[in-house]
């Protein structure tokens, strides 16, 4: 039976030297190379992820203001100091009409070259969050957030990443602003 066992051991360690990888250059390559994917998603459509600024041209007014609940606030619900101010928006800026000199409000940040940025997963949903009340004083049941980006300038809180842009019902638009503020916007 001893020699059996002798005769079987060299057979199998012969036969998992063989086969314990690729033998040939192209097979090693092949290994070398990442698995491919199952289930990839495919990949976003740039276009689609965008707020088009060109579609939205005009002069916009602010006609309400939602703050979050609870707890100290330097604004309060549609707040004065913003209620009525005119946003211009274009293709190639973004700018408060006559906002450098109104007391009380922050309108002086100006974006020239504004796109802005579907945000989604993580980053939706943090903002879902910290925009609740807001989005639910203003109705707005599906908030879809874009962040803005400038090429130059800035366009809301800096600290919170910049402005967002959420679509309001009736063609408004909702826009986060300072001291965590939400500004709800017409076209006029």
């Amino acid at each position: 039976m001893h020699a059996r066992h002798s005769i079987l051991l060299p057979i199998a360690l012969t036969l998992a030297a063989c086969g314990s990888g690729p033998s040939s250059a192209n097979e090693q390559a092949d290994a070398a190379l990442p698995a491919p994917a199952t289930n990839a998603a495919p990949p976003l459509d740039p276009a689609a992820s965008r707020i088009d600024f060109a579609t939205m041209a005009g002069r916009w007014k602010v006609v309400g203001v939602a703050v979050p609940e609870g707890g100290v606030q330097a604004l309060v619900k549609d707040d004065p100091a913003y209620m009525g101010r005119l946003l211009d928006i274009s293709a190639e800026r973004l700018m408060w009409v006559g906002g450098k000199d109104i007391a009380g409000a922050t309108l002086s940040d100006q974006c020239d070259g504004p796109v802005t940025a579907r945000q989604t997963g993580a980053a939706a949903q943090d903002y879902a969050q910290q925009f609740a009340a807001q989005t639910k004083a203003l109705h707005i049941d599906r908030p879809d957030p874009h962040a803005v980006e400038c090429d130059d300038g800035q366009w809301g809180p800096e600290a919170s990443g910049g402005a967002i842009i959420l679509s309001a019902p009736d063609g408004r638009i909702a826009m986060s602003w300072y001291d965590g503020a939400m500004l709800l916007l017409a076209k006029i």
